[in-house]
């Protein structure tokens, strides 16, 4: 059982590389990524099951409003986030200065949220995650399938090579 679950797990691995890689790609071509900490934190568990086995992706909480927009009037953004993103963009240094800015930016996502449709280079600034994988779909499932296909091959096989190991024992 163990080769199977280890094919499994290789599969999984290869896809999770795959589809992280393209998200970074995307999330950097967007202009997303000033500190890198949404890059590194993102990564994978799988978690096996009786019946099921799952490949989980985890990120910082903030990567899914830069992938899909925040709405207006639910909660605030935390104004330390916004007055170290002000001084890693280089926007203010004088700390009365940026903590103003901060909590005017603040006010403005409160009132009309972040929809990002577009960048000031005419191209998206969301979706770096939820694109990459709808994009994916296809090469997902492909790969997953043969995985399995390769896993359950060599069950079969095991379970031969046992029977056939038992039967000579036995005659």
């Amino acid at each position: 059982m163990a080769a199977e679950t280890d094919k499994i797990n290789e599969t999984l691995l290869f896809v999770f590389s795959y589809l992280k890689e393209q998200m970074i790609a995307d999330y950097i071509k967007q202009g997303h990524n000033i500190t890198g900490t949404l890059v590194n934190s993102i990564q994978a568990e799988i978690i096996h099951n009786v019946n099921v086995t799952v490949l989980e992706g985890s990120f910082e909480f903030y990567g899914r409003f830069v992938d899909t927009g925040r709405k207006s009037g639910t909660i605030r953004v935390p104004i330390e986030a916004l007055e170290e993103w002000i001084k890693l963009k280089g926007f203010e240094s004088d700390a009365k200065k940026v903590r103003g800015m901060a909590f005017a930016i603040q006010r403005k996502i409160f009132d009309v949220g972040i929809s990002t449709p577009q960048s000031w280079r005419g191209e998206t600034t969301k979706g770096w995650m939820t694109n990459v994988l709808n994009e994916n779909e296809q090469r997902i499932a492909n790969d997953i399938e043969n995985g399995v296909a390769k896993s359950i091959e060599i069950f079969i096989t095991n379970l031969i090579t046992e029977a056939q190991s038992r039967f000579k024992k036995a005659a």
